[in-house]
């Protein structure tokens, strides 16, 4: 029985080295998720960037209304 056990387990290792090539090694691997990192990384910073000026306008333009309101209210713009 020893022997059948050592036969399956040389079976399953030739088995999983043969799959291993055509999904690539470990450092194609690596360089693959560092480019696609980096990639993720510079759309981020431009889309935090985009934000960033939305809210700076968004906020120039809360505080114009704010102002005017603020004048309405207490009677010094007609």
């Amino acid at each position: 029985m020893g022997w059948i056990a050592f036969i399956i387990s040389i079976i399953a290792l030739v088995l999983s080295i043969w799959a291993l090539k055509p999904t690539g090694r470990v450092e194609e691997m690596k360089t693959k998720v560092d480019v696609l990192s980096s990639l993720g990384l510079t759309e981020m910073k431009k889309q935090v960037e985009k934000l960033s000026t939305l809210s700076e306008s968004l906020r120039e333009k809360t505080a114009n209304i704010l102002d005017r309101l603020e004048k309405k209210v207490r009677g010094e713009e007609k």
